[in-house]
């Protein structure tokens, strides 16, 4: 109903903005996935590839709007100055395909996860529940990079291992429609 009052007023709806916390992989970190995803395109030949300029591993989505949420953005960003992660290393070892059973994302996924990357998502985690995103945050976390999204596979080739070695964690904006992701702040990882 609402679209249709907004198609006779002549205003369309607005994208949606969504706020998510994230780890970066470097630029040589990128090519490497990239690799991993072109070796696959043979044996996926109905999957949308992600550009690897959007390979990420979301650590804790904080929601979608129909617009930008300022208040979310400085909260996030609140928690984010109020945490301090130590630094650790995760490899990504195997496929996995996640979501949606009739278009599944397919990713690249940790076979287990190291107690500092545990350590390092709880802590982010608390810090953001004491921030007002208790309802948005993750109750668990599988470390994965989505590489793209297709058709139910029968079974996954396995894949050569990837170290991926965070220097810090990036809030992020993303707009439905737009190629590109917006960086609000980015905040590094202290040595161990």
């Amino acid at each position: 109903m609402a679209n249709h009052q907004d198609d006779l007023f002549g205003s369309a709806p607005q994208p949606l903005h969504r706020l998510f916390f994230a780890l970066l992989p470097s630029a040589a970190e990128r090519m490497q996935v990239a690799t991993v995803a072109s070796g696959l395109r043979a044996t996926h030949p109905q999957t949308r590839w992600v550009n690897p300029e959007r390979y990420h591993l979301t650590l804790h989505y904080l929601g979608e709007s129909s617009g930008p949420r300022e208040d979310w953005t400085v909260r996030a960003r609140q928690a984010a100055d109020g945490f301090t992660g130590e630094a650790f290393e995760l490899q990504l070892d195997h496929l996995l395909a996640l979501g949606n059973p009739r278009r599944p994302a397919l990713t690249l996924a940790a076979s287990s996860s190291s107690p500092k990357l545990t350590r390092f998502w709880r802590g982010l985690q608390e810090c953001l529940i004491r921030a007002g995103f208790k309802d948005h945050v993750g109750r668990n976390f599988i470390p994965h990079l989505t590489l793209g999204y297709g058709e139910p596979q029968p079974a996954t080739p396995e894949v050569a291992p990837i170290s991926l070695a965070p220097s810090g964690f990036t809030l992020v904006r993303s707009v439905e429609g737009q190629a590109d992701y917006t960086f609000l702040g980015r905040w590094p990882l202290r040595a161990p």
